[in-house]
Order: C-alpha cells, then sequence, then structure tokens
C-alpha cells in the first residue's frame, strides 16, 4: 500500500474510499494526506479512525504548528490508551514511544530520545519486522547515534536494513542516502558510491524523482574522480561487496563510463536545473576524453 497513490487516488476521484487492507493503513493515509496539505481529505479521513490514531493524528497537526506542549499532550493520551485493557495496541505503543524519542531530541532530553527510540526499535523488530514503522524507528535511531557521533553504531543500524528485505524500498533507499553520507564524511568514498547508486535506483524504482535525481548527481560528482573502462560496472561492486579487513586499503574511487553514460541519459531527460546540468556537463566531458 502506498499511501502516496492512495492520496492521490482519493483527491482525483479515481476513487470514493479508502477501504484499508492492513493494520493502521487509514492512519498512514490520513498523515500522508496531512503532510501533502490536503486538510480537507484528512479531516474525513480521521473521522474513521480509531481512539489511539486519532490522538496520534493530533499529535501530527500540533508538530506541523511546532506546538510542543500540545504535542507532548497528544502523545501522552495516546500512550495512555494504548496501554488500556479495552484498546490494547503493541504495535502503535511502539510507534508512539518512537514519535516520542523524536520529540525530546527535538527538545534536547537527548539521552531519554535515545533510551525511547530503542524501545521502540526492539520492539517493532520483535512485533513486525520489515513494517514501515520499524523501518522508520531504524533511521531515527541511527540519525540519534549520528547526532552524537557515534558513527559506528549509526552505520550498523542502516546496514541492519538490508537490500534484499524485508524493509520497503523507499526506508532501503533513504537508509542507504544517509550511510552514504556518513561514509563521505569518514572519507569511505567507494562504499559511498556503491550507496548512493543503490539508492538512486531505489528512489527510481518507488516514483520518487527529485530523491533519485540527487542521489545520482551525488553518484555523479563523487564518481568523477575516475572515469575508466577498467573500472567494475556498479551493479557488479554492489554484489561483490564485503567488508573490509582491519588494515585493508581503502578501494579505489572509479566508476565505469557505461554506468556514468546512462545515469547522465536518465537524470538530463528529467531535470533543467542549472546546478545538475552544470554536473552532467562536467561528466560528458569525462566520457568523451
Amino acid at each position: 500500500m502506498d499511501p502516496r497513490h492512495v492520496v492521490s487516488c482519493l483527491l482525483s476521484g479515481e476513487i470514493s474510499e479508502f477501504i484499508p487492507k492492513g493494520q493502521h493503513e487509514l492512519l498512514i493515509v490520513a498523515e500522508q494526506a496531512i503532510g501533502e496539505g490536503h486538510n480537507e481529505l484528512a479531516n474525513n479521513l480521521e473521522n474513521k479512525l480509531n481512539k489511539i490514531e486519532w490522538q496520534i493524528i493530533q499529535f501530527r497537526r500540533a508538530q506541523i504548528i511546532n506546538d510542543a506542549e500540545l504535542a507532548q499532550r497528544c502523545l501522552a493520551k495516546a500512550l495512555e490508551i494504548s496501554r488500556s485493557k479495552e484498546n490494547r495496541d503493541h504495535l502503535l505503543e511502539a510507534r508512539i514511544r518512537m514519535e516520542w524519542g523524536i520529540l525530546r531530541a527535538s527538545i534536547g532530553e537527548f539521552d531519554k530520545a535515545g533510551v525511547d527510540l530503542k524501545w521502540a526499535v526492539d520492539r517493532l523488530g520483535a512485533i513486525s519486522e520489515g513494517h514501515r514503522w520499524h523501518g522508520i524507528a531504524l533511521l531515527n535511531m541511527a540519525a540519534w547515534h549520528h547526532s552524537r557521533g557515534e558513527f559506528g553504531m549509526a552505520l550498523a543500524l542502516h546496514a541492519a536494513i538490508s537490500r534484499h528485505g524485508p524493509h520497503l524500498v523507499e526506508i532501503i533507499s533513504i537508509s542507504r542516502r544517509r550511510a552514504a553520507e556518513m561514509l563521505i564524511e569518514k572519507s569511505h568514498l567507494y562504499s559511498a558510491l556503491r550507496n548512493l547508486w543503490i539508492s538512486h535506483h531505489g528512489f527510481r524504482q518507488t516514483n520518487m524523482l527529485d530523491e533519485a535525481i540527487e542521489a545520482g548527481l551525488h553518484w555523479i560528482d563523487l564518481g568523477l574522480t575516475e572515469v575508466s573502462v577498467e573500472a567494475p560496472e556498479m551493479d557488479t561492486a554492489v554484489e561483490m561487496a564485503s567488508p573490509r579487513s582491519a588494515g585493508e586499503p581503502k578501494q579505489r574511487v572509479w566508476i565505469h563510463p557505461n554506468d556514468l553514460g546512462d545515469m547522465c541519459m536518465w537524470i538530463e531527460s528529467r531535470t533543467d536545473d542549472n546546478d545538475a546540468l552544470a554536473v552532467l556537463n562536467d561528466a560528458h566531458q569525462a566520457l568523451q576524453s
């Protein structure tokens, strides 16, 4: 279930009503509508939510207007209801704890934020590994470690989001993009190239075109360090990748012209941004040399 597609179909009239098939899908679609600014649609969906989901939507609305006090009250009420005997919902409870962690981090309660995020990651992984909320919790836990300078822990969490699943492709793509940024900070540039490649193609697969263009341009910019027919093609490099042993030299930073040409062709047909065109121009010069 792609909430972006559902919202689009509801707005266009292609479907008159969304009939959820999975747990809490109506909440997910309502949050998507709010995130896109479709408040009338969100209001209509909101009326069909259960008590806990309704509080989560009020939390999201408070979050959008930066009302931290109201957001905390809504989360506290949602958590209370989720733990009640008549409304017990372990999945929503874990989701709420994740939101508490994010909220606490935003107001400077970093240690408490870490406790909530870890609790949510562990519980969501036990209840429904690969659920979109499990993936989001992992991304937030990794971001928490990164903010504390704990690169190893952050990268370990990204590594837990395997490109082979069970996580959503969108989650995998975001994870690989963030991992690439950290690897660049640590000067592990060829590993960053592989992660950017995976990220770009995942974003393409899920129609996240702006993100795909951004990841692709970053891949080009980094890969222009050296373009050579002797370089392995990126799909092969991804499949053959293995952890680097202690003391092993860093891999050569180079890309194959076939990959570069394909990337340029895909991007240039989808953007006319001046900065993007400048990167593509450098790429074409490298291909011609």
